[in-house]
């Protein structure tokens, strides 16, 4: 159902809210580029790369390993050649989400801004970070005040993103509208 991509699996791990993901998408998969991304020596071994080792899948998913690491078939790989080829701004990991996402018809979630007008302009749906969150407000995932309100905090703290106000007052008409 999805294709998630290095950012927001960061951010999501580092503020311990990665089984969003699982509780909203029937299934959540990433590409060996975005995993791969997580060995880079400069952030190997960090705490929120364990969060994502523990529940990345090669296989068959199960209740722990919910993350599908996709195996890319061979016309996959020779596309992401082609764009690769074509598109420096585009690294490898985005472009295994680009055409995994648009090859398997699956939802693109990245808070790459250059990726997700890309995506789009293939006719990729596209999710960011705002909008999933969003989202799971609407789907009663995130049902709580204080528990969004604890979301907020922990992303604009510890992956130090910015959510603007406006943003932030409509979740929250959503989330007590809902309820």
């Amino acid at each position: 159902m999805v294709v998630v991509d290095n950012n927001i699996l960061s951010s999501l791990a580092k503020t311990k809210n990665l089984e969003l993901l699982v509780r909203f998408f029937e299934e959540v998969k990433t590409t060996p580029g975005v995993i791969n991304e997580f060995r880079n020596e400069k952030i190997k071994g960090y705490r929120f790369t364990k969060r994502i080792d523990e529940v990345k899948s090669f296989g068959e998913t199960t209740q722990e390993e919910w993350l599908l690491i996709l195996n890319l078939t061979n016309e996959e790989n020779k596309e992401k050649e082609k764009i690769l080829d074509k598109d420096e701004s585009i690294g490898i990991a985005d472009a295994e989400c680009l055409i995994a996402a648009k090859k398997r018809d699956e939802i693109l979630l990245t808070d790459d801004t250059y990726l997700g007008k890309k995506a789009q302009s293939q006719g990729i749906e596209v999710f960011d970070l705002e909008t999933f969150l969003e989202a799971c407000v609407r789907k009663k995932i995130i049902d709580d005040h204080s528990y969004l309100k604890r979301v907020f905090e922990a992303i604009e703290t510890k992956d130090y993103y910015i959510f603007s106000t406006d943003f932030k007052d409509r979740v929250f008409k959503i989330l007590e509208r809902d309820n």
